[in-house]
C-alpha cells in the first residue's frame, strides 16, 4: 500500500487556486526566450498562488526571482513542476523547512525527466499519430460532413492526454511534492506510448494504401512514383529518427519529381 503525503500544516491552497494555475498553463509558450526558455510563463502561472500566499512587495518580489530563473521542460508536462514548486511555496509559509534553494534545485531536477518524457510521448507519438488518423479520415470521408466529425475525432484524439496530462500533472506535484518523481518514470507512460504508436503504424499504412489505389486509378506512373517516395521516407526515417524531417524531405522529393516528370 503507498503512503499518503505529508499534508502541510496549514492548507493554504484550494482546488480553485490550482484551476487558475491550469488555466493559466495554456499561455506557457507566450514568452518563451533564448535566455530563460519558458521560466516567465511558468512563472505567470503562478501568479494565483503569489497572490494568496505573498502580501508585502518584498516578498512578492522574492518569489518573482526564485521562478523567473532558468526552466525548460515540455509544456504539457511542467505542470508536474508548477504542482510541485505550489506545493514547497506552501510549506515554506507555513514555516515547514523548505528554502528557496530546495525549490530551485528540485526544478532543476526535473528539467531533464519531464521534457524527455513529453517529447517522447507527445511530440513523437501522439502528435504524428492524431495528424495522420486526421489525413487518413480527411481522405477517405465521402461527405463534408464526415470529415468534419474526423475532425473533431482528431481533436480529442490529441486533446484528450493534452488536456489531463496539464491538469493532472499539477494535482500530482502539488500532492506528493518532493515525491512526485515516482509519478513521472517512462513506464508510467509507456502503455499509452504503445497504444497510440499502434495507431500512428496502422493510419500510416492505411494512409499509404488509400492514396496508392487512388493514384493508380488516375495514372499507374504517379502510382510508381508514390511507391518509390514511400520507399524513400521510410529509408530516411530509419537514418534520421526524425518524423518531421522525414515529412520535409519527402515533400521536397514530390516537388522535385513533378518538375522533371509531369
Amino acid at each position: 500500500m503507498s503512503q499518503e503525503p505529508k499534508q502541510p500544516s496549514r492548507q493554504l491552497i484550494t482546488r480553485g487556486d490550482l484551476f487558475k494555475v491550469f488555466l493559466a498553463s495554456f499561455f506557457m509558450q507566450a514568452v518563451w526566450n533564448f535566455r530563460t526558455l519558458i521560466s516567465i510563463g511558468f512563472t505567470v502561472c503562478m501568479i494565483p498562488v503569489l497572490n494568496k500566499l505573498y502580501s508585502t512587495p518584498e516578498e512578492k518580489c522574492d518569489f518573482l526571482k526564485r521562478h523567473l530563473k532558468f526552466f525548460n521542460s515540455h509544456p504539457y508536462f511542467a505542470s508536474y513542476a508548477l504542482g510541485v514548486s505550489i506545493r514547497l511555496e506552501e510549506m515554506k509559509v507555513s514555516g515547514e523547512a523548505q528554502t528557496p534553494e530546495t525549490i530551485d534545485r528540485l526544478k532543476d531536477l526535473l528539467i531533464s525527466p519531464l521534457g524527455a518524457i513529453g517529447d517522447r510521448l507527445f511530440w513523437a507519438t501522439i502528435k504524428p499519430a492524431s495528424l495522420i488518423t486526421g489525413m487518413v479520415g480527411i481522405l477517405l470521408a465521402p461527405t463534408i460532413t464526415l470529415k468534419f466529425l474526423v475532425l473533431l475525432i482528431v481533436f480529442l484524439i490529441y486533446n484528450v492526454p493534452h488536456l489531463y496530462f496539464r491538469y493532472k500533472g499539477i494535482l500530482l506535484g502539488y500532492r506528493y511534492g518532493v515525491d512526485v518523481y515516482k509519478y513521472v518514470g517512462q513506464q508510467q507512460f509507456e502503455k499509452l506510448r504503445k497504444t497510440y504508436f499502434i495507431v500512428l503504424v496502422c493510419s500510416t499504412l492505411l494512409l499509404v494504401f488509400s492514396f496508392g489505389v487512388k493514384l493508380t486509378l488516375i495514372s499507374p506512373v504517379l502510382a510508381l512514383v508514390f511507391v518509390f517516395a514511400f520507399l524513400y521516407s521510410a529509408f530516411f526515417y530509419r537514418l534520421t529518427r526524425s518524423f518531421y524531417i522525414t515529412s520535409f524531405s519527402s515533400i521536397i522529393f514530390f516537388i522535385v519529381m513533378g518538375l522533371l516528370f509531369f
